[in-house]
């Protein structure tokens, strides 16, 4: 019986050690039955990161931190994982490191890098050794949000000094002084666009009788090309050589008979040689004849002028007596 006791006692101090030593190895990370690979990971900061915390693959643990060490350089700080070798993990693994409570656990998450494009990764020199950032922890949060509260306590104060209740009427008076502004502002430009209307329909006004201008000028230049077509200013200007040819034979028939009539012939020779010039320079387009292609006006008082010569030649050799006076003794 006593044997049977101490064999039991035995047992159950065996037990209790095998317990214990399995419960020491299961609270430290290790896992049994699985195949477990070890990844490194490298950090600018760690943050409260610690040796045995969990690694996480989408919530799920899979794994623990080994060792955490700073670079033997102090340039950066690498951090062990071990983990489950049968999960996958993403193409552009990363790790990220975060407060896995409120309590002061942290944790190690393997995430895509691409969904979290505003981390700042710290990038590995190894192609093996996965990027890692690390969140700030609640104390670092806490001592940033007093240094945000003491800035916008003093931007308060500052904005309950500057706007104050002095200031607070001259803002009254400069938005009433702008309201105003706006009003001539308005006015001006009503006043403005009355006068652009008027300007426009002024505008308008000009262009019809421009336009009607032009159409008269059109009609006029199409009549004096007609009428240059037709050989009218041609025959004109023979006519006229012709008259003048017979007023100069004239005027020598006149010279023989008195030397009154004489001087008289001698002026109308002048003056019939200046129209022949005259004549000449208008067959070239020159001088007030040049000028009957673009007048209608002049040509048609050049007409009548030369009715009235013809009716006055006719009326002196019809009469002479009335024009010359011949006295032989």
């Amino acid at each position: 019986m006593k044997r049977r006791n101490e064999t039991l006692v035995g047992l159950v101090l065996v037990l209790g050690v095998v317990t214990a030593v399995f419960g020491s190895l299961w609270l430290q990370g290790w896992e049994f039955g699985r195949t477990v690979e070890t990844v490194e990971a490298v950090f600018s900061d760690v943050g409260q990161a610690a040796e045995g915390n969990a690694v996480k693959v989408r919530g799920v643990r899979i794994g623990r931190i080994d060792e955490v060490s700073v670079h033997p350089e102090g340039e950066f700080v690498q951090v062990v994982l071990r983990v489950d070798a049968d999960v996958p993990r993403p193409p552009d693994a990363a790790v990220v490191l975060a407060p896995e409570s409120m309590f002061g656990e942290w944790q190690a998450e393997i995430v895509s890098r691409s969904l979290y494009p505003h981390f700042q990764f710290l990038d590995p020199n190894e192609p093996d050794v996965l990027p890692g950032y690390a969140l700030p922890d609640i104390s670092r949060l806490t001592a940033t949000a007093d240094r945000i509260s003491e800035n916008l306590a003093d931007l308060s104060d500052r904005i309950g000094i500057a706007f104050s209740e002095e200031t607070a009427e001259n803002l009254a008076r400069t938005i009433q002084n702008v309201e105003g502004v706006s009003d001539r502002l308005t006015q001006l430009i009503e006043q403005q666009a009355a006068t652009f209307d008027v300007l426009a329909a002024r505008v308008e006004e000009a262009t019809g009788e421009i336009g009607r201008a032009a159409t008269a000028s059109r009609t006029t230049f199409d009549h004096l090309s007609d009428l240059m077509a037709t050989g009218e200013v041609e025959m004109l200007l023979t006519d006229v050589r012709d008259v003048a040819e017979g007023l100069q034979s004239l005027t020598q028939e006149a010279t023989t008979t008195t030397s009154e009539f004489q001087k008289m012939a001698v002026r109308a020779e002048s003056t019939f040689a200046r129209v022949d010039r005259i004549l000449g320079a208008a067959e070239d387009g020159e001088g007030t004849l040049g000028r009957l292609l673009n007048d209608p006006t002049l040509m048609n008082e050049v007409e009548a002028t030369l009715v009235q010569l013809q009716l006055l030649l006719e009326d002196v050799r019809e009469n002479p007596r009335r024009y010359l006076r011949l006295s032989i003794f």
